[in-house]
């Protein structure tokens, strides 16, 4: 018969007065759900996808940007193109990130959320998402009419001896950027408006 042992309570290490001992960070649980798993394939190729799709684009708006590119690059600009078309599926992963980001995880300090916080962080940059810009449900995007682009023009830019913006520039190749102050990397082919003339 074995010996049970017996350890007196005295001889256990002592806790100072008023120490509480915090949960490890593997014991602390995040009350916010993981980001939903991309289901659908298209959507799930477009997110290992390494540059934008050009390729679905409407033909109109496909002509439009190369144009564009060209015009901007004549006069000394820039243009990184951040997204052109994507599937519905897609912008439906856009939008749980948006909202996961916005309402739930960008001001959330709770203990056992850093990391999941970090990695939706990380995927809402890596998207160039907006603060200010909720991805809507229907697109200009998913209908092939929009691409997303960071252009840069030389100020007092030139164009046949006449100083021209960025957006006449746009508008001159049949595009434009219809909220400028909220979404200011959006172009959308520019159907019903009157191109101007320099």
């Amino acid at each position: 018969m074995r010996k049970q042992r017996y350890i007196l309570p005295s001889l256990l290490p002592s806790q100072p007065d008023g120490l509480k001992l915090k949960p490890s960070p593997a014991s602390a649980a995040c009350g916010v759900a993981p980001l939903p798993a991309i289901a659908d394939t298209e959507a799930l190729a477009f997110e290992q996808r390494t540059s934008p799709d050009t390729g679905s684009l409407m033909p109109a708006l496909a002509r439009a940007l190369e144009k564009f590119k060209k015009l901007v690059g004549s006069v000394g600009g820039t243009l990184e193109l951040r997204s052109a078309y994507r599937p519905q599926s897609y912008q439906a992963h856009l939008q749980a990130v948006w909202f996961k980001w916005i309402l739930e995880l960008r001001n959330n300090r709770e203990l056992g959320c850093e990391a999941l916080r970090a990695q939706v962080g990380e995927e809402f940059r890596r998207h160039h998402l907006l603060i200010a810009q909720k991805p809507v449900t229907s697109s200009d995007h998913t209908r092939g009419l929009a691409f997303d682009a960071t252009v840069s023009v030389p100020c007092m830019t030139r164009l046949k001896r006449r100083r021209i913006s960025l957006d006449r520039l746009a508008l001159l190749v049949g595009i434009w950027r219809p909220d400028i102050l909220h979404d200011p990397v959006h172009f959308k082919l520019a159907i019903g408006r009157t191109r101007r003339r320099t």
